[in-house]
């Protein structure tokens, strides 16, 4: 079985009514996408913009600054 992949603005009438059409012929079936899981690099700039990162001065001694 092929996949086919089909990119279209949801706002465009005629392609929404287009791929309606396609679908309610039987011929295609549709397969929902399971939510994407958030990698590390997007959690931790997720983290910064909440505020539960923290910015360091000096990195000679990072457990003394935290500490204050």
């Amino acid at each position: 079985m092929a996949t086919l992949t089909l990119n279209y603005d949801a706002r465009n009438t005629i392609a929404v009514k287009t791929v309606q059409y396609v679908l309610s012929l039987g011929l295609f079936s549709t397969e929902t996408k399971l939510p994407r899981t958030t990698s590390s690099f997007q959690k931790s700039i997720q983290e910064m913009e909440v505020g539960k990162t923290r910015r360091l001065k000096n990195t000679k001694n990072p457990l003394a600054e935290i500490l204050q």
